[in-house]
């Protein structure tokens, strides 16, 4: 068998890229049938259930204590991710000035294990709470996910109705959300995935703006070429924020913003023809 290479695959060939737009090669084979296909491994080793009683906002001072750690810890990832990665944060300016008094809502391409830290970096003090897949909760990552603030999202009438009240108590008390409209992450894949549109409902509902950022990749150059060989450089670009249209019923409303933040995000990518479709068959 010859080495894997990913453009060799179906939706890499359909991709169309702007001229000088680097694309990473990577030894990846990514699906070409399911864009919603979890490709990170998760290796349960807690027995946790996410219903109604489960504490999606917590309060204690253990939790607060974690939650404390974890924030002096993403200055470390932030000098990892400049050292490894050579992340750069491009534009953060388009922040300077803006009205966030009713907080507001980050979206971006969901590209390697230490892409919400980058992200942190570009808000800088502002808390991020973030919902999350709950099985990843079960992992040995459990509580640098809770500490992150990131929230499970459960699988059960119970459990959701309770994980909806967390984010109600989060925006009265203007808190900023990240959401990665893909919901899953496939290492430096350079097209994008349908978005599902539940960063949008909540723009609406409670009337929080968009704060689209995009990852697109930089070849490994120099003395970086010594770690995580066969991966890319990345910078992020901080796009700027997007409203929904309060004037539209809320359907329509939320479609169009869908739509307007994903083509302003594949235009700061450098991506001309985008293989998969915007809107997921499934679209919840």
């Amino acid at each position: 068998m010859g080495n894997i290479s990913c453009l060799n695959g179906e939706k890499y060939k359909e991709l169309k890229v702007k001229e000088g737009v680097y694309v990473p090669d990577m030894a990846i084979d990514y699906p070409n049938d399911d864009p919603f296909r979890r490709m990170v491994k998760v290796e349960v080793v807690k027995d946790l259930k996410f219903d109604e009683n489960y504490p999606y906002l917590d309060e204690t001072p253990d939790f607060k204590r974690n939650a404390f750690l974890c924030d002096m810890k993403t200055y470390l990832c932030n000098f990892l991710n400049w050292m490894i990665y050579g992340l750069k944060v491009e534009n953060k300016k388009v922040l300077d000035g803006k009205d966030f008094s009713n907080g507001a809502i980050t979206v971006a391409n969901h590209q390697y294990r230490w892409d919400v830290p980058g992200i942190r970096q570009a808000v800088g003090y502002r808390r991020l709470w973030i919902p999350a897949w709950a099985d990843t909760f079960k992992t040995s990552d459990y509580f640098n996910l809770r500490g992150a603030r990131c929230i499970p999202i459960p699988d059960n009438m119970g459990g959701i109705k309770k994980f909806n009240e967390a984010f109600d108590t989060l925006h009265e008390r203007k808190e900023w959300f990240h959401i990665f409209p893909e919901g899953v992450r496939w290492d430096f894949y350079k097209p994008f995935k349908p978005f599902r549109k539940g960063a949008f409902n909540w723009a609406y509902k409670y009337d929080m703006p968009i704060i689209p950022m995009v990852y697109v990749h930089r070849e490994r150059t120099g003395w970086r070429k010594l770690f995580a060989k066969g991966e890319p450089l990345m910078t992020l670009k901080v796009l700027e924020p997007m409203y929904a249209d309060k004037s539209l019923p809320r359907k329509q409303a939320v479609d169009k913003l869908r739509k307007e933040v994903y083509e302003k995000m594949l235009d700061a990518a450098g991506i001309i023809h985008n293989p998969w479709p915007m809107i997921p068959e499934v679209d919840n």
